[in-house]
C-alpha cells in the first residue's frame, strides 16, 4: 500500500529553509559537487542551482585539467581541483560538507562510482543523478548495502530501465507502483522525471508533481533539478520535502520565465519563486 499525493507547498513550505542573524555561510549549508571533464556544463547548472536555492557554500569537485575551465566560468561557485584520487577522497572528508551531489557529466567510469560510494560512506545526504547512477546498473543492492543516511536518486525513463531494469509505465497506477518498488529495492528516494514526476519513499510516501511545463524538456533541466535537491539538503530540510520543494519550485521557475526557456535560464529565476514561498 501507498499512500499517494499531489504535490503543494502546503506540504512542505513551513519547513523551507531561512537564514536568520546568526548565519554563516557554512551553517546555511555546503554543498559539494563532483565535476565532471570534459562535459563541464551540467556541473556548473547544478552549482548554480544550488546555490540559487539558499546554500550558504558551494563547490565543485574538478579534475585538476578542468581547473581553467570552471574556474573562468564560476565566481561565487569555489572550484577545488584534484590531481589524483587521494586527494579527491580530501575534499570529501570535509567535515563542513553538508550535502553531496554527484552525476551531472561526471561520466559513466569505475572513478564515478568509486566517488558515488565514498560519498555515501560519509553518512551524510547524497544526491545520485546521470551518469553515477549508469553505473550502478542493475545493482539495486549495491546501492542499497551503501546508502547510510538520506539518499536520493533522480533517474529519467532511460536511466530507470537502466538501473532498475523496468521500462517505466505511462499508465499512472503502474507507474507508481513502479517507483515505489524502485525505492525499496535501493532504499533511497527515487524521484522519476517525467511530465508528471513521482517521488517515492522506500517507507512508502509518493507524491506526485503535475504542475511542471512542457518547456522544462530542455537539456540541463535535471541538473538544475538535481542542484536544488542537494541545496535543500544541505540546509537541513528533510529529504522527501526536499525533493518535493526542489521540484515544485524548478517547474515554478519555468513557468515564471515562459516560452524560450534553456537551463541556464531557471537558477536565476529561483530567487522570486523562493522570496514568493517565503512572503506567503
Amino acid at each position: 500500500m501507498y499512500d499517494t499525493q499531489t504535490n503543494a507547498p502546503a506540504l512542505w513550505q513551513p519547513l523551507l529553509p531561512q537564514p536568520h542573524a546568526q548565519s554563516h555561510k557554512y551553517s546555511r549549508g555546503y554543498v559539494l559537487i563532483q565535476g565532471g571533464y570534459p562535459v563541464t556544463g551540467a556541473a556548473r547548472l547544478a552549482a548554480m542551482a544550488a546555490a540559487r536555492c539558499g546554500a550558504g557554500m558551494t563547490a565543485i569537485a574538478a579534475p585538476e585539467v578542468a581547473l581553467p575551465i570552471y574556474a573562468s566560468a564560476l565566481l561565487s561557485v569555489m572550484v577545488k581541483p584534484y590531481a589524483h584520487a587521494a586527494e579527491l577522497q580530501t575534499l570529501l572528508e570535509d567535515t563542513r560538507v553538508s550535502s553531496y551531489l554527484i552525476g551531472p557529466g561526471a561520466g559513466i567510469s569505475q572513478d564515478t562510482r568509486l566517488t558515488t560510494l565514498a560519498m555515501l560512506a560519509t553518512g551524510k545526504p547524497v544526491v545520485i543523478d546521470a551518469d553515477a547512477l549508469t553505473t550502478f546498473a542493475g545493482q539495486t543492492d549495491t546501492l542499497k548495502q551503501a546508502i547510510g543516511a538520506s539518499c536520493v536518486i533522480t533517474p529519467h525513463e532511460g536511466e530507470f530501465k537502466s538501473v532498475f531494469g523496468i521500462s517505466a509505465a505511462h499508465d499512472r497506477p503502474t507507474r507508481i507502483t513502479q517507483v515505489m518498488t524502485a525505492a525499496q529495492a535501493c532504499g533511497a528516494i527515487v524521484l522519476l522525471k517525467g511530465a508528471h514526476t513521482i517521488i517515492a519513499t522506500p517507507e512508502g510516501r509518493v507524491l506526485i508533481n503535475e504542475q511542471a511545463p512542457s518547456t522544462l524538456a530542455t537539456a540541463g533541466a535535471g541538473d538544475v533539478l538535481a542542484g536544488m535537491i542537494a541545496s535543500l539538503l544541505a540546509q537541513g530540510m528533510p529529504a522527501f520535502e526536499a525533493c518535493a520543494a526542489a521540484t515544485w519550485m524548478h517547474a515554478q521557475a519555468a513557468r515564471l520565465f515562459g516560452v524560450g526557456l534553456i537551463a541556464e535560464d531557471l537558477p536565476g529565476m529561483i530567487p522570486a519563486v523562493l522570496q514568493a514561498l517565503l512572503k506567503t
